[in-house]
């Protein structure tokens, strides 16, 4: 259980300096003056490009076979496909500085391929042998063959105006928000891997 544990740990560290290099990205966007649900939406087109830093880039790709760097590629352009919509806003009593806009992501299931490719693992390997490359290799493949945006998550985006008057939103740090535009991914894996300690 401790090496499922160490596994899942890994996983996650993977996957949280994916998002951070996306949510980077998001914080370059520019402020909105017209609105939370303007900044919102800036947000979130923003985060559809990741640019992977340096020795994040080396690490995984240090990984990986060549296909295994397409896979790699394609499920970081899918992961950006996600589509969202605005549901609601709430003004926050009345508080003309603070509003949170509720919107619904719709992309892959990731969550099930990954909890799909993990189990097929654990399957085909030995108890004491890890490879993290055939491991990567699987999943990076599975996440970018997926063809259905079936996952849907309502999330809650907290919005405030600056001191300028300049909407400011908690996505980058929003835990619900990076899970949503992951398909759920997030979620799934620190759940394991908490059930592996």
């Amino acid at each position: 259980m401790k090496k499922e544990h160490k596994r899942h740990n890994r996983i996650i560290k993977v996957f949280t300096v994916i998002l951070s290099a996306a949510l980077f990205c998001a914080g370059m966007a520019g402020c909105g003056e017209s609105g939370a649900e303007v900044k919102v939406t800036e947000d979130l087109e923003s985060m559809r490009y990741v640019e992977l830093d340096e020795k994040v880039g080396e690490e995984i790709n240090s990984m990986l076979s060549d296909q295994g760097k397409e896979f790699f590629e394609m499920f970081l352009a899918k992961a950006g496909e996600f589509e969202y919509e605005i549901i609601d806003t709430d003004k926050g009593g009345g508080d003309e500085s603070e509003e949170t806009v509720t919107v619904r992501i719709r992309t892959y299931p990731f969550a099930s391929e990954y909890l799909r490719t993990w189990t097929d693992y654990l399957e085909s390997s030995e108890d004491d042998e890890y490879d993290d490359a055939k491991l990567y290799e699987g999943l990076f493949r599975n996440l970018s063959s997926l063809n259905r945006k079936d996952y849907l998550a309502d999330v809650t985006i907290n919005c405030y105006s600056d001191e300028e008057g300049s909407w400011v939103t908690d996505a980058r740090s929003n835990p619900d928000l990076l899970d949503a535009i992951l398909g759920g991914m997030l979620n799934e894996i620190v759940g394991l891997a908490g059930v592996a300690e």
